[in-house]
C-alpha cells in the first residue's frame, strides 16, 4: 500500500484477523495516550532457572549456520540428555557430533519443509535458530530473515501442541551487539535485527510457547555465550521477549524519554534549499505527511512511487463516484471486446484513483510551496533505481522511505510470496535507494517503521521483522554519520481509509487509540525541529503494543534455582559479618522471595506474611553451591503463593532456610505518621556501627540520625544508595533489600538502647509493601514496641516513612532475639 505505512489492518479484514493488542516493553505509558517515546534499555536481572524447565526425554532442534556456538549448544545440550537435531543451514560444510543432522542444500521451501518433517519425527521441546555468522551482504542476510520465518511457520503449531506436556521454547540468538543493533551495527548486518519482530509476534500468536530473542555481543567467548543462552532458554519468567547480553549486563528493549545515545547534532534546518527524496510518498499517509512538511519548510520533494502517472483514459472523465467510475471501466472494457471480470476491472479502477491521487498529492505540495516531482519506479530494482535517481543525485540532502505493504496472515499459514511482497520495499527498497544517493550528502533520513515491529504483532510477522530491520538500519547509519538526522518512526496504527468501521469497533473496545491524520501528520513535520535531531529509534502515537499476548495458565507450583557462593564478593553480603563470617541477609533472601514470584507470575507482591528464617546461610566454606525457591500457589487464597528457600547438600539432606506467604492484594491504606523530628536534627547515628550495636559494613550504613529515642517512639532517618544485586535480582516492585535491611537495623537499635543487648531478627510476622522506599534519599524509621514478646524476645513493630509522615512500609511483629553474646562478634575493630 504505497505510502501507508500504518500496522493497522487493512479494510474489511475481520475481527479475527485483526492485530490484536501484545506484550510490550518494560514501563509502558499509560494505554491510549498519543505521544513520543525513544528507545531504552532497561536492565534486567540475573534470570531464575526454572528446576525441570522441559519434559523428560525431549528433543532439541538446532539451525546452525555454521558458527562456533552450534557445536558448544549441542554439546551442553548432550551432557544434559537432550537428543539434538541440527538443521545445517546452506553451505554449512561442518557437522554437529552426536547429532541428528538434517542438512539443506539450498533455500527452496519444500526441501526446508521436508528437513523439519524429519527432525520433528520425535517430540522437540527447544529450538534454537541461531544467528551468529554476520552475513555477507545486504541481500544475504534480508534472504536469511525471510527463512527463518519459514522455518518458524513448521515449528510453531507442533511446540504449541507439545506444550501440553512441559515447556516447549522458540529462541533465537543473535550476535549484533548485545543491545539489539541500537548502539549500531555494520549496515550489511541491521537486517538481522529483524530476528526479534518475529518473536516478539510469535509470542502473541503463540502463547503457550516460551519465546526468547537473544542477542549477545559478538566479543563473548564462546563458552560464556552459550552459558547465558542456557540461562536464557530455563528463565523460570516468560517476560520479557527480548533480552540482550552486552558483557557487562542484561537488559530489554524499553521506552525512555530521552535518545538512547544522544550525540549533539545540529543537522542544517530544513528549507526550499533541500531535496528529499520521498519512497511510497505519492499516496496515502506519507503524502499526507510531506503536504505537512512543505506547508512549515517548502523542501523540494522527489516523489517515488510504483503508480505510471499516465493521462486519464476518456471513459473516467468527470466520473468521481467509485460505483460509478467501476461501471464505466465495465463499459470501457466491453467496447473494447474484453471480459470485465471483477480482477480487471479492479484494476482499471485503482490505476485511475492511483494517478489522480498522486496528482493531488503534486498539487497540494506545489500549493504549500514546494518545488515537487514524480517520478514512478520500482524501487525494489536497484539498477532502475539507480537510473531514475542518477539526475538527481547531486542535490539530494534528505530522504523519506515511507513505502510499505502489508500482507497479514498468522505464521503457521505465511507463504514465501508474501514475505518476500512485504521485505521488498521496506528492505530491499531501502537498499536500492540509499545506494543511488550519495550517503555523505544526506542530512535528514527519515524512515517509517512500526509498532509491530517494536512491541510484535499478530498476524504481521513479517511486517514486524521489516520494520525492527529499519530500526537497526537507523542505528546504525546514524553511527556512521553522528551529524545527520537519523530516525526510524515507529507509528501506532493511523485512523486511516485503511481501517474499516468494523475494526475501529475492535481497537475502541482494547482501549486502543488510533492517530488521527491531522495529529500524526503534525507529529511527523515536528520530528524535524532541532530539538529531535539525535532521536533514532522513535515510537509515535499511543506509545503501546497493539496485540496482548495471552497470560499462560497458572502452574500448580514451580521451583526456581540461583547460584548463592558467589554472592559471597558481592558488597550486600561482605558486609553483613558477624565474628568473622559473612551472612546472608534476611533482606536479601525475602527480596529473592519477592522478585522471583514477580517475574513467574507477572504480578506484584504488596504483603508478607509469616517470614522466618529457619537457618541462616553462612559464607564460611560450609554455604550450598545453589539455593532452591519454592513457590505454591494457596488455592484457597487467590494470589497468594507459600515460598520457602532451601538447599540440597552434597549427601542429598535438604534444608530449610527461610519461608515465607506472599501476597499480590495491597494491604489498607494508612494514615501519614503524625509528629514525627524534622530532618537533621537529633544526634548522628556512627556510633551504631562500631560500638557493638550492628555489625554491618560501610555499604549497608544507612541509618543517618537518632531523631528521638523513647521506647516508644524510637525515630530514625537513614538514607541508604540501593543495591542492584545480579542487576537487581534480589528485588521486586515495591520492595529492594538494602533500604529494606535499614527496618530491621533499625529493630536492632531500639533493642540495643532499651535492653541493652545485642541482637539478631528471626522473623516478621506482616510486612505491608505500600511505596518502594527512596533510592538514596532521606527517609525515617519509627520503631514501636508489639504485641507479645517475653524473656529474650522482643516484638517490635516498625515503620518506614517519607518525611511527611506518609507510610511506606511497615513490619508487624519484627521478632528479634537478645543475645548479649553477639554484641563483642558485633563490634568492628
Amino acid at each position: 500500500i504505497s505510502g501507508q505505512d500504518a500496522p493497522a489492518p487493512q479494510a474489511g479484514q475481520s475481527a479475527d484477523s485483526a492485530p490484536a493488542p501484545a506484550p510490550g516493553p518494560e514501563a509502558a505509558p499509560e494505554r491510549g495516550r498519543i505521544g513520543r517515546a525513544q528507545a531504552a534499555l532497561a536492565e534486567l536481572p540475573v534470570p531464575d532457572q526454572l528446576v525441570n524447565a522441559y519434559p523428560e526425554s525431549s528433543g532439541a532442534l538446532l539451525v546452525d549456520d555454521g558458527g562456533e556456538l552450534a557445536p558448544e549448544i549441542a554439546a551442553r545440550l548432550q551432557t544434559q540428555g537432550w537428543k539434538v537435531h541440527v538443521l545445517r543451514l546452506p553451505g554449512v560444510p561442518q557437522r554437529v557430533d552426536g547429532a541428528v543432522d538434517h542438512a539443506l542444500t539450498g533455500w527452496g521451501v519444500t526441501e526446508l519443509a521436508a528437513r523439519v518433517e524429519e527432525a520433528l519425527g520425535e517430540r522437540i521441546s527447544l529450538v534454537l535458530d541461531l544467528y551468529t555468522v554476520p552475513p555477507a551482504d545486504w541481500a544475504e542476510g534480508v534472504r536469511r530473515l525471510a527463512h527463518t520465518l519459514l522455518v518458524a511457520k513448521h515449528l510453531v503449531e507442533p511446540l504449541s501442541t507439545a506444550a501440553t506436556f512441559g515447556r516447549t521454547a522458540y529462541t533465537t540468538v543473535t550476535r549484533l551487539d548485545g543491545s539489539f543493533g541500537l548502539g549500531g551495527v555494520d549496515e550489511h548486518v541491521a537486517p538481522i535485527g529483524g530476528v526479534a519482530g518475529l518473536v516478539k509476534t510469535l509470542a502473541v500468536e503463540a502463547p503457550k510457547v516460551f519465546c526468547r530473542a537473544i542477542d549477545l555481543a559478538p566479543g563473548l567467548a564462546p563458552g560464556a555465550a552459550a552459558a547465558l543462552v542456557f540461562g536464557e532458554v530455563h528463565d523460570a519468567a516468560t517476560e520479557p521477549v527480548q533480552v540482550g547480553h552486552d558483557g557487562s549486563r542484561r537488559v530489554t528493549l524499553a521506552l525512555g524519554e530521552q535518545p538512547l545515545h544522544p550525540v549533539g547534532a545540529r543537522p542544517q534546518p530544513l528549507s526550499s534549499e533541500d531535496l528529499l527524496v520521498v519512497t511510497g510518498g505519492g499516496r496515502g499517509i506519507t503524502a499526507a505527511c510531506v503536504v505537512e512538511l512543505a506547508r512549515r519548510h517548502q523542501p523540494g520533494l522527489l516523489l517515488l512511487g510504483r503508480t505510471p502517472l499516465e493521462e486519464e483514459p476518456e471513459w473516467a472523465h468527470g466520473v468521481q463516484d467509485a460505483a460509478a467510475l467501476k461501471a464505466a471501466a465495465v463499459a470501457d472494457l466491453k467496447a473494447a471486446g474484453e471480459k470485465p471480470t471483477p480482477k480487471r476491472v479492479e484494476q482499471a479502477y485503482r490505476a485511475v484513483v492511483g494517478c489522480r491521487e498522486v496528482r493531488a498529492t503534486l498539487d497540494a505540495l506545489r500549493a504549500a510551496g514546494s518545488h515537487a516531482e514524480y517520478v514512478a519506479v520500482d524501487i525494489t530494482d536497484p539498477q532502475a533505481t539507480a537510473t531514475a535517481l542518477a539526475p538527481y543525485r547531486g542535490r539530494v540532502t534528505g530522504l523519506v522511505h515511507g513505502a510499505g505493504v502489508l500482507a497479514d496472515q498468522l505464521i503457521a499459514q505465511k507463504k514465501a510470496s508474501e514475505i518476500e511482497r512485504v521485505f521488498a520495499p521496506k528492505l530491499a527498497g531501502l537498499r536500492a535507494v540509499t545506494a543511488a544517493l550519495d550517503a555523505d550528502a544526506l542530512r535528514h533520513v527519515v524512515l517509517f517503521s512500526s509498532v509491530a515491529g517494536f512491541f510484535g504483532n499478530r498476524g504481521q510477522s513479517d511486517y514486524a521483522m521489516a520494520n525492527e530491520a529499519l530500526n537497526a538500519w537507523a542505528s546504525s547509519w546514524k553511527r556512521r554519520h553522528p551529524g545527520a538526522r537519523v530516525t526510524s518512526l515507529n507509528w501506532g496504527a493511523w485512523d486511516s481509509g485503511m481501517v474499516s468501521p468494523e475494526i475501529k469497533a475492535v481497537f475502541r473496545e482494547r482501549g486502543i487509540t488510533l492517530i488521527p491524520q491531522e495529529t500524526g501528520v503534525a507529529m511527523f513535520a515536528d520530528q524535524f525541529a532541532a530539538a529531535r535531531a539525535d532521536d533514532v529509534v522513535t515510537v509515535l502515537g499511543p506509545t503501546t503494543p497493539l496485540s496482548e499476548r495471552v497470560p499462560a495458565a497458572p502452574v500448580a507450583s514451580l521451583t526456581v534455582e540461583r547460584r548463592i557462593a558467589e554472592l559471597a564478593q558481592d558488597p550486600i553480603v561482605a558486609d553483613h559479618v558477624i565474628g568473622e563470617a559473612p551472612v546472608l541477609p534476611a533482606a536479601v533472601a525475602l527480596g529473592w522471595a519477592i522478585g522471583a514470584v514477580e517475574r513467574a507470575t507477572g504480578g506484584e507482591v504488596r504483603q508478607v506474611r509469616e517470614f522466618s528464617v529457619q537457618k541462616g546461610i553462612v559464607f564460611d566454606g560450609s554455604q550450598p553451591e545453589n539455593c532452591r525457591l519454592v513457590i505454591s500457589p494457596l488455592p484457597e487464597a487467590p494470589g497468594t503463593v507459600q515460598v520457602a528457600i532451601r538447599s540440597v547438600s552434597r549427601d542429598g539432606a535438604v534444608r530449610p532456610h527461610y519461608a515465607a506467604v506472599l501476597d499480590a492484594a495491597p494491604a489498607a491504606p494508612q494514615a501519614p505518621v503524625a509528629g514525627l523530628p524534622a530532618l537533621g536534627g537529633g544526634r548522628a547515628a556512627d556510633g551504631l556501627y562500631t560500638d557493638g550495636t550492628l555489625f554491618h559494613g560501610p555499604s549497608l550504613r544507612g541509618i543517618r540520625r537518632v531523631l528521638a529515642e523513647e521506647e516508644s517512639r524510637l525515630v530514625l532517618e537513614c538514607a541508604l544508595t540501593e543495591h542492584r544485586t545480579a542487576g537487581g535480582a534480589f528485588a521486586g516492585a515495591h520492595y529492594a533489600p538494602g533500604t529494606a535491611d535499614l527496618l530491621l537495623q533499625a529493630a536492632l537499635v531500639g533493642v540495643r538502647l532499651f535492653r541493652g543487648s545485642a541482637g539478631l531478627p528471626l522473623a516478621v510476622g506482616r510486612a505491608e509493601l505500600h511505596h518502594p522506599l527512596p533510592d538514596g534519599e532521606p527517609f525515617l524509621v519509627l520503631v514501636q514496641p508489639g504485641s507479645g514478646g517475653a524473656g529474650a524476645e522482643a516484638r517490635l513493630t516498625v515503620t518506614a516513612c517519607a518525611p511527611d509522615g506518609r507510610v511506606l512500609m511497615r513490619l508487624h511483629d519484627v521478632s528479634v532475639i537478645s543475645a548479649p553474646r553477639l554484641t563483642a562478634k558485633f563490634v568492628i575493630g
